[in-house]
């Protein structure tokens, strides 16, 4: 079983050691940062339960829990203890997001680097046995490049015209509309009594919308959270270089990395020799690279017990249909 937790929504995919498609279902995020440790606990093992069934497998379950939050290991550990107090018959494996990213972004390649633009932002890196990653740290202290960060600038630029501050943009209708506000002053309050990160990086659609049609000041807080992301990669990347060696894979996922306006914004700064990135896109999802994770813990636990399955095309499609 993998399961993928972001700050927002979270999805679990169950196979069966044939490789067959058990379940799959969604549910509201399981940050631990946002939501506490017994919230995130309660909703990841809802998760598993919904996934699996009516019908309790015959052998043994593992599941694999890529969350964002899961940044220590004290609180790794922590999370861990309650879902197998919760659970005790689920074999649980926990990592931050950023892993099971990476793994559906490269597979069983050895080198790579990984950058998730979803309501928080991360970049991990792997080269071998070296692992690095930059940025990840939470909505209080950075998450340049994430949705929540495109969307606080848009706040920000709305207040800045108001006040004469800043230059003028279309985004002011459009933001205060979907915050159902009439007056930008409003913003303030609304802010800080009633919006959780999830709602400030629901605002990033309306400025990618805006800086695809010409917004000079959407444009540049696209360009900004650009820059971050690269940057992110960059710096995670030459982390675990060797000498000698080639550009590194890079590749973009998250709810926000559909967008194609920013993917192409993402890309055209990623390019350039000196970067030592090279740009391609994700061989799959997270969700999938989560489900590889719980098979490497399988096949750890029970060597031969999933010899047999293969992350097949139709599979992988199925798998990453999950809610």
């Amino acid at each position: 079983m993998g399961i993928d937790a972001g700050g927002t929504h979270a999805r679990c995919a169950a196979i069966s050691s044939t490789g067959a498609l058990v379940g799959r279902v969604g549910g509201p995020g399981a940050n631990v940062h946002r939501h506490g440790l017994q919230a995130s606990g309660r909703s990841l093992v809802g998760l598993v339960r919904a996934a699996l069934g009516d019908a309790p497998p015959a052998g043994p379950v593992y599941a694999a829990v890529c969350a964002a939050g899961l940044d220590t290991v004290e609180v790794e550990a922590a999370l861990a203890d309650g879902l197998r107090e919760a659970a005790p018959d689920i074999d649980w494996s926990l990592a931050n997001d950023a892993m099971g990213a990476w793994k559906g972004a490269f597979g069983a390649g050895s080198s790579g680097v990984v950058a998730i633009s979803g309501t928080g932002s991360v970049a991990f890196a792997r080269n071998g046995v070296r692992e690095a990653r930059a940025g990840g740290w939470g909505a209080l202290l950075g998450d340049e490049g994430s949705g929540y960060a495109i969307g606080r600038s848009a706040l920000i630029a709305v207040l800045r015209q108001h006040d004469h501050l800043g230059p003028p943009t279309s985004l002011c209708g459009p933001v205060l509309r979907q915050l159902g506000l009439t007056e930008p002053r409003s913003i303030i309050d609304h802010m800080h009594f009633r919006m959780q990160p999830s709602d400030v990086a629901a605002l990033a659609p309306v400025v990618l919308e805006h800086a695809s049609t010409g917004d000079q000041e959407a444009g540049r807080i696209v360009d900004a959270a650009a820059a971050a992301l690269v940057g992110f990669a960059r710096a995670a990347a030459t982390a675990v270089r060797g000498e000698g060696d080639p550009p590194t894979p890079f590749a973009l996922v998250g709810g926000v990395s559909g967008d194609a306006h920013f993917r192409a914004r993402v890309r055209l700064r990623s390019t350039g020799p000196a970067l030592c990135l090279s740009w391609q896109e994700a061989q799959a999802s997270p969700i999938v690279g989560s489900v590889r994770l719980a098979m490497e813990a399988a096949a750890t636990a029970c060597p031969g017990l999933i010899g047999n399955i293969e992350l097949t095309p139709h599979l992988t499609a199925a798998i990453e249909a999950a809610a």
